[in-house]
């Protein structure tokens, strides 16, 4: 179902709305001791700026090892044809609002399971309000969490023209080089992992968004700058923007 499905976004995406999308990083991607794509890392894409951003994403990463989308259950199951289509493809944690610690404790436990079972982690780490294009908003604890909680690598995926979207858009995807949440919490290897929902935890936890926020910042920035249109370029279609809504 899962192929089946990105068949579909494929010939829907390309054939119909014309998008195309450039990747630059591919080699980023991890891969095992033979050259294959390799699971248990968290993709964290970003900016996240409309409905379309991941299926580009699943579009262009190897199928497998499986995506496992972390995300806003009220978006994704909003709708009696999306619980159709995402109960049968699966791959999906959704996440509702106002939960308890005792749901973000299932949260982090699922997330584990999905990469100790060799899947790829996937999530949009921004939270707040929108910010202009070619910068992403602040980002949320929950990334950082579920990196020190599992030591898995996050790979940074940025995403560049999917703020706007017409007829026969161009976006660019780039695969940033893994990073630990180690690195971007300055600890070192040999350091005891913080314990959970310490303030030491929480303090690695701001560290590490700081840290990757800075990170990214110039790449978000030189992907929207890609692909911009030129002054006076036609767009058709615009109303792409918000179809998934």
């Amino acid at each position: 179902m899962y192929r089946a499905a990105l068949i579909v976004v494929r010939c829907i995406g390309r054939v119909i709305f014309g998008f195309r999308t450039e990747v630059r990083g591919a080699p980023n991607l991890p891969r095992d001791g033979a050259g294959r794509p390799a699971g248990g890392w968290i993709l964290a894409g970003m900016p996240h700026r409309t409905w379309v951003d991941p299926f580009v994403v699943a579009d262009n990463v190897p199928v497998q090892p499986r995506l496992v989308f972390f995300g806003d259950g009220q978006a994704i199951f909003r709708s009696r044809w999306r619980r159709w289509l995402f109960h049968r493809i699966g791959g999906v944690i959704p996440i509702w609002p106002g939960e308890r610690r005792n749901a973000i404790d299932v949260y982090l436990a699922s997330a584990a399971a999905a990469l100790e079972a060799g899947a790829v982690l996937c999530l949009f780490p921004e939270t707040g309000r929108a910010t202009e294009p070619g910068t992403a908003r602040r980002f949320g604890l929950g990334l950082a969490y579920f990196a020190l909680r599992t030591g898995a690598p996050i790979v940074p995926v940025i995403l560049g023209g999917t703020h706007d979207l017409y007829r026969g858009r161009r976006f660019r995807l780039d695969v940033l080089p893994a990073v630990t949440a180690r690195d971007l919490a300055g600890l070192s290897a040999d350091a005891p992992p913080p314990v959970p929902w310490s303030s030491a935890e929480r303090a690695a936890a701001h560290r590490i968004t700081m840290a990757l926020h800075e990170l990214t910042a110039g790449p978000v920035l030189a992907a929207h700058r890609a692909t911009e249109p030129l002054p006076g370029a036609k767009r058709h279609w615009r109303w792409l923007t918000t179809a998934w809504h």
